[in-house]
């Protein structure tokens, strides 16, 4: 086979490939097989080659970040506020789920891009619709931003098998150890989202 063939049928290198390219590595193998290195022999291109479209690792993993974020709907729009605004929650709970070796390092730190930025504006937008003052919408905003990250930061409790106290010490915790494993189990992220907003729709109403 000619060489120059095969080259014209690889696509062209570009920001956008490479950044769902280095996702899907992310996705597969975790942040720490995320070398622009290992990037590039995913892509079939020297190294280099990766510098004329990202800056450094950093730029790419904050790309990869607003691409995750980019698959949060926030075109709900019913004219409930909360209803919205749930949906809105509820998908960006669901783009995190969708890619959780990222979603764990998302909140060390973060470099918003345009995705981030839509999403941030869609949430605050439904709460000042719902009736909220500045500062108190910018405080539910967090409320449900920490909520929807930490879930994801969060690890099973194994109590029984990791305990550092003895089990007459613990009683709670052995009675519930089976559903303390299961911390994304079905309707787990739903019960916490639907208890602030049951608060936020409360003090709105207040």
């Amino acid at each position: 086979m000619d060489p120059r063939e095969d080259e014209q049928r690889r696509p062209s290198l570009s920001r956008p490939r490479i950044v769902r390219a280095g996702l899907r590595l992310v996705n597969e193998k975790g942040l720490s097989a995320l070398t622009m290195r290992a990037l590039a022999a995913e892509l079939e291109v020297s190294p280099m080659a990766l510098y004329n479209h990202v800056r450094d690792k950093e730029e790419l993993v904050d790309l990869m970040v607003d691409l995750m974020l980019g698959e949060v709907d926030c075109c709900a729009g019913t004219g409930d506020w909360a209803g919205d605004l749930r949906a809105v929650v509820f998908s960006y709970h669901q783009a995190l789920s969708a890619h959780p070796r990222l979603a764990r390092i998302y909140s060390s730190r973060v470099c918003l891009g345009p995705h981030g930025l839509a999403l941030i504006e869609r949430t605050l937008a439904l709460l000042l619709a719902g009736g909220f003052a500045p500062p108190a919408a910018a405080d539910a905003f967090f409320a449900l931003y920490t909520y929807t990250v930490g879930f994801h930061q969060m690890g099973d409790i194994d109590a029984l098998e990791y305990s550092a106290l003895p089990p007459d010490q613990i009683p709670s915790i052995v009675a519930l150890s089976r559903h303390l494993r299961g911390v994304r189990r079905s309707g787990g992220f739903e019960y916490g989202l639907d208890t602030l907003l049951a608060g936020m729709r409360a003090a709105a109403v207040g």
